[in-house]
């Protein structure tokens, strides 16, 4: 039978798009882990998933590594190693695939914060390693390039560790959600802490388990006024009754709700105020574990709350790094009704058109992702070729039905050569389907 080793013995200097990179088979008892390295806590769920894994048989992604004086360290993949030792300790012979991380220490740390083998990290996790790539000497702009995420949001986890041990200690405990953290410290600098608490005991005897950020915030600030006086001057009409100024507010679509509903709560608990409001219901509140504290970043919506989610907010406010409140609590709600038949909240068609493709657009990219990811052990190179592979089947798919996976077909008859140039991709691929008969492709011309 051939194989791809004998395929690479036989290659000739020409075929410089066939190439190779090493990985080893190695006994667990090889590894070691060095103690507090990994930025992740280790969760025995997720290490006995891999232990599972192992005992079945089925394939598991090689760990990255690097030969120390002391042995051979483990860079990523701490998880995997855990749960091998679990499926050794069941009496399985298990050898771990293992290659080697080039790099420096900073590109060990960046590597391991942006990892897909690797669970999601905690806010607290994510901010200990910045906090690493600061003590190198790292400006929070460098390490929001590395890490591929916003300059706001390195800024933000970095603040989190600000926040004094009392307060760390409850995020910890997921009794406090970074988000609100981050804000109590902004708003009560180093007495965030006494106040988490004293607020975090009221919602306690409530029967409630946890803070959240308007039970945390509760004071009206001057911006918050001026915020109320533009948007009453602009859809309010005022009243007058025997019990004082009544206020009401006539509004066109639930997401001139969703925008005022936490002004308007703040304005309810501090000046009395009276909110009613026509022509179109609020929203109902979502339907979750977090409350009020919604994830606001685009990356934590997607991580946090699922693609359905992320899908309803951008097609509803547009593709922005950060939303607000409101924003995050409309697309929480709409989700969690119907993405695509919603009863409770007023959705425009187009919008719903709009999510329902960004659904569809991350279910192809994460099938090509983990193609390429087969294809490549460079995450970088795997990022750069997603773009263009997922520029490419729109492309496709404005001229003929095709599935990702009957993309993936065809590309794969291609020649490697063309896959780093957009121009030369889409020709390829296009001749290929050309003279291919693929179910729901149509016959060949």
């Amino acid at each position: 039978m051939t194989t791809l080793s004998k395929l690479y013995d036989k290659k000739t200097k020409k075929d410089t798009d066939f190439t190779t990179r090493k990985t080893y088979l190695m006994s667990v008892d090889r590894l070691y882990v060095e103690p507090g390295y990994n930025v992740r806590e280790i969760d025995q769920a997720h290490v006995e998933e891999f232990r599972d894994a192992y005992m079945a048989g089925e394939q598991v992604p090689a760990l990255a590594v690097q030969v120390t004086e002391q042995g051979i360290k483990i860079i990523d993949g701490h998880h995997r190693y855990y749960g091998a030792k679990l499926a050794q300790e069941a009496g399985y012979d298990i050898r771990l695939e293992c290659k080697d991380f080039v790099g420096s220490e900073a590109d060990r740390i960046a590597f391991m914060v942006t990892s897909s083998q690797g669970r999601a990290l905690e806010p607290l996790e994510r901010a200990a390693a910045y906090q690493r790539l600061i003590n190198q000497g790292w400006e929070p702009t460098q390490i929001a390039k590395k890490v591929k995420r916003s300059i706001t949001d390195v800024e933000n986890h970095l603040s989190l560790l600000t926040s004094g041990d009392e307060l760390i200690a409850l995020v910890k405990n997921k009794e406090v959600a970074a988000t609100t953290a981050v804000a109590l410290v902004r708003e009560h600098g180093a007495s965030a802490g006494r106040v988490a608490k004293t607020e975090l005991e009221k919602v306690k005897a409530a029967g409630k388990k946890k803070l959240t950020k308007a039970a945390a915030m509760t004071q009206f600030s001057a911006k918050q006024s001026r915020q109320l006086v533009e948007l009453l001057a602009k859809h309010c009409q005022a009243e007058q009754d025997e019990e004082g100024a009544r206020v009401t507010l006539t509004l066109e679509t639930d997401l001139q709700v969703a925008e005022l509903m936490d002004i308007i709560q703040a304005a309810r608990e501090h000046y009395g105020v009276t909110a009613s409001v026509s022509e179109q219901p609020a929203p109902a509140e979502p339907e979750n574990d977090e409350g009020d504290d919604l994830p606001l970043l685009k990356h934590e919506i997607l991580e946090q709350s699922g693609v359905e989610v992320w899908a309803c907010i951008q097609a509803a406010f547009k593709i922005k790094s950060q939303y607000t409140y409101a924003q995050s609590k409309y697309a929480h709600t709409w989700a969690a009704d119907s993405v695509e038949h919603p009863e409770h909240v007023v959705v425009p068609e187009e919008s719903i058109q709009s999510a329902l493709r960004f659904i569809q657009q991350h279910q192809d990219d994460q099938a090509i992702k983990q193609w390429l990811s087969e294809q490549h052990d460079d995450p970088e190179v795997v990022e750069e070729q997603l773009q263009r592979f997922s520029s490419v089947l729109i492309g496709l798919r404005q001229d003929q039905p095709c599935t990702v996976q009957e993309f993936i077909e065809l590309v794969e008859q291609t020649n490697r050569d063309c896959w780093s140039n957009y121009r030369m991709l889409r020709q390829a691929v296009r001749e290929v389907a050309g003279q291919l008969t693929i179910p729901d492709m149509g016959e060949s011309q």
